[in-house]
């Protein structure tokens, strides 16, 4: 298990699209922590767990946006594109549905 210096806050932008469309507003900033040595996958479940049904089983693609704009694959670990605590004052990913997207 890990411990509490791995975690990471990351805040993330959820857009309004394809079957995200009709979340509620009050869902779209999400605040998560998650360790930072796991998949990016775990990242996606963690976001999808605060949805309400029937967005909590869309599949998500994911965004990093800060400090540079770059597609997290699910494999990837988060610690790839996060090593540190970024700033709190911005949104970290963006994420919106894998499919529809486009």
């Amino acid at each position: 298990m890990s411990s509490g210096e791995d975690n990471i806050i990351l805040h993330c932008l959820i857009v309004l699209c394809g079957q995200l469309h009709a979340l509620p507003r009050d869902q779209v900033v999400q605040v998560v922590t998650v360790d930072r040595s796991q998949a990016v996958s775990v990242l996606e479940a963690t976001i999808q767990s605060r949805l309400e049904k029937p967005f909590n089983n869309i599949c998500l693609k994911i965004h990093q946006v800060y400090s540079r704009e770059t597609l997290m694959q699910p494999q990837d670990l988060i610690s790839t594109f996060f090593n540190e605590q970024p700033r709190e004052d911005y949104f970290h990913v963006v994420a919106q549905p894998l499919l529809g997207s486009e």
